[in-house]
């Protein structure tokens, strides 16, 4: 199983989803977006998984 705790610990405190992005590619194995989900015009969830398969998740609420 990946390091979901490294991954929160990566994406917690990022500025922005683009920072967020980059920090979830810089871990091993990598975490990217796999889905985003339109709450409505100004809020997003933003959905990271580990590369290869992994079944965790991390949800941003990207507002």
């Amino acid at each position: 199983m990946a390091d979901r705790a490294a991954a929160e610990a990566a994406l917690r405190g990022c500025p922005t989803l683009a920072d967020a992005i980059v920090g979830g590619l810089r871990l091993a194995p990598p975490w990217s977006v796999v889905d985003v989900v339109v709450q409505d015009e100004f809020t997003h969830d933003v959905v990271f998984a580990p590369d290869g398969g992994d079944p965790a998740a991390i949800v941003l609420d990207c507002t």
